[in-house]
């Protein structure tokens, strides 16, 4: 079976993500191997119905180059709005018909469902097999605006060092007015910022300023 590429490198970007953002172990969870023939149909019969069955349950199904019948969904992490599962179907025109493989990656534990439910239920969706509902799909949340006390969302300026910025993403990331990237997460009222090395901060109570050894910033809101 040839299996699109991209799907293995999104794999191992959630498998690294995973290890960079998530606090518990994770892991990605890969399915390959179903696939359907049929005796009759063309390759965009075929195209049609794969794109259908990508959208039931993940948004945006693209196909990788016009014709190709290899169509490419994913889906988001309802907390962070990243990416966290992805499904590929690859149809291929036979003499009389046509073949379709199906191929999911899926992070756990930050999905309710693993990466053999997604693709069987997109399987099934494709040629009318039996459906099981899966959990509460993921969707992308909006981004959270203001001085919240849950989150480092935003613009950051130290009060030290006029040219230090940073901007501070949902999912835990960061990076500096020259592109270094680090990470944050928060516990409270406790931060731990990781940017050259391991800094313990306290975020004050309006969500505005957060100051400990080194550092004392203020958030642009």
């Amino acid at each position: 079976m040839n299996v699109k590429p991209g799907l293995w490198l999104f794999a191992v970007a959630l498998f690294l993500g995973s290890l960079s953002h998530t606090p518990a172990i994770a892991s990605v969870d890969l399915s390959a191997g179903i696939r359907h023939i049929s005796d009759t149909g063309s390759l965009s019969d075929c195209s049609a119905k794969a794109k259908a069955a990508l959208e039931t349950y993940l948004p945006g199904a693209a196909e990788s180059s016009p014709g190709s019948g290899e169509w490419f969904a994913m889906g988001q992490n309802i907390a962070t709005g990243a990416a966290s599962s992805g499904a590929t179907v690859r149809c291929y025109p036979l003499a009389k018909g046509y073949v379709v493989t199906f191929v999911c990656a899926v992070q756990l534990p930050t999905n309710p469902y693993g990466a053999n439910a997604l693709c069987l239920d997109i399987a099934h969706k494709f040629y009318g097999g039996p459906i099981t509902p899966l959990a509460a799909m993921p969707t992308a949340t909006p981004i959270p605006t203001g001085c919240a006390t849950t989150n480092l969302v935003g613009n950051w300026g130290s009060d030290n060092d006029p040219k230090l910025t940073f901007n501070m993403q949902l999912n835990g990331d960061l990076t500096d007015n020259e592109g270094v990237s680090g990470n944050w997460i928060i516990d409270g009222s406790t931060v731990t910022l990781t940017y050259y090395g391991n800094h313990t901060l306290k975020l004050s109570p309006d969500g505005k300023h957060l100051s400990g050894p080194g550092y004392n910033l203020t958030r642009k809101c």
